[in-house]
């Protein structure tokens, strides 16, 4: 799991550099557009470095479970395998049987998105059986859990603005506004969330 966020800090990382595009665009280089997408481009790429986390996590975790070397959670013990997944299962030698189970998880959870509190909740009671996930993870962090929830909900919310709406403010159909210090805080929240999860479910 710490290779997942390994990989999580460096999908970060190339997030925060966005905002040094934009800071050094808007001083050295006049353009006849603002470069205010850079920034938008940075929430959207933070919001997918976290989804992408809770997807290893847990796929990492499911495995681990599969393997015997993390004890299974309720939810783990009634997902549903296909016939054809079990008779895989049974027959796997080549590749190993670890490598079919992950790969069949990798199938199933694709087009699941783990940006909600609730959804990412759900996704890890695969293997996380804390009751109280999110008052775990907001104490960790120094917040309450409602605080917590209702921060990375906005957070979302703008990520959805930015790529389904195009930013744009209904009312006026001009871009929404967004800054540096907006940025920043999103990409912050996120690496401790993100972060501390990892500690929790590790």
């Amino acid at each position: 799991m710490r290779n997942a966020l390994a990989l999580f800090d460096s999908n970060l990382s190339a997030a925060r550099n966005l905002e040094a595009l934009y800071s050094f665009l808007s001083a050295h280089v006049t353009a006849p557009m603002p470069y205010d997408d850079l920034l938008r481009s940075q929430v959207v790429y933070a919001v997918s470095a976290f989804d992408k986390l809770i997807h290893d996590l847990v796929r990492t975790g499911m495995v681990q479970i599969f393997s015997g070397a993390r004890p299974p959670t309720a939810k783990y013990l009634s997902e549903p395998i296909s016939i054809e997944l079990h008779g895989s299962l049974v027959s796997a030698t080549v590749p190993p049987k670890e490598y079919v189970f992950e790969q069949a998880i990798f199938l199933k959870q694709k087009s699941i998105s783990y940006q909600d509190p609730a959804k990412v909740a759900e996704g890890l009671s695969y293997i996380w059986d804390e009751p109280q996930k999110w008052q775990r993870i907001a104490t960790a962090m120094g917040m309450t859990d409602k605080k917590a929830k209702t921060t990375l909900k906005l957070i979302v919310v703008r990520r959805n603005a930015i790529v389904h709406e195009a930013d744009i403010d209904p009312t006026t159909n001009a871009k929404l506004p967004i800054n540096q210090a907006e940025c920043r805080q999103i990409t912050d929240f996120l690496q401790s969330c993100g972060a501390t999860i990892t500690t929790l479910v590790t």
